[in-house]
C-alpha cells in the first residue's frame, strides 16, 4: 500500500474511533440520566406512598378508638336492655 492510501485509511479509522467514542459517551450519559430520572421518580413515589401509609395508620387508629367507644356503648345498651327486660318480667309477673 502506498502512503496516501494508509493516510486515508488512518483518517477514516481515526474519524470512526472518535465517532464511536462520542456515541459511547452519549449513550453512557443518556443511560446515566435515564437511571437518575427513574431513581428520582421512584423516590418521589416512595415518599408519596409513605405519606399515604402515615395517613392510613392515623385513620385506622381513629377507627379503632371509635370502635372501642362503640363496643363500650353497645355493652352498656345490652346491660340496660337486660335490666329493662328483667323489670318488665317482674311487672307482668314473669319469672326473673
Amino acid at each position: 500500500m502506498e502512503l496516501p492510501n494508509l493516510v486515508g485509511i488512518a483518517e477514516i479509522a481515526g474519524g470512526t474511533v472518535v465517532f464511536l467514542m462520542l456515541v459511547y459517551r452519549q449513550v453512557k450519559t443518556g443511560a446515566r440520566d435515564a437511571w437518575r430520572e427513574e431513581a428520582e421518580a421512584q423516590t418521589a413515589k416512595a415518599d408519596r406512598l409513605s405519606l399515604d401509609v402515615e395517613t392510613l395508620v392515623r385513620e385506622v387508629r381513629a377507627l379503632r378508638d371509635e370502635n372501642a367507644g362503640l363496643r363500650k356503648e353497645v355493652a352498656e345498651l345490652r346491660a340496660e336492655n337486660r335490666e329493662l327486660r328483667e323489670h318488665i318480667d317482674r311487672l307482668i309477673g314473669g319469672n326473673a
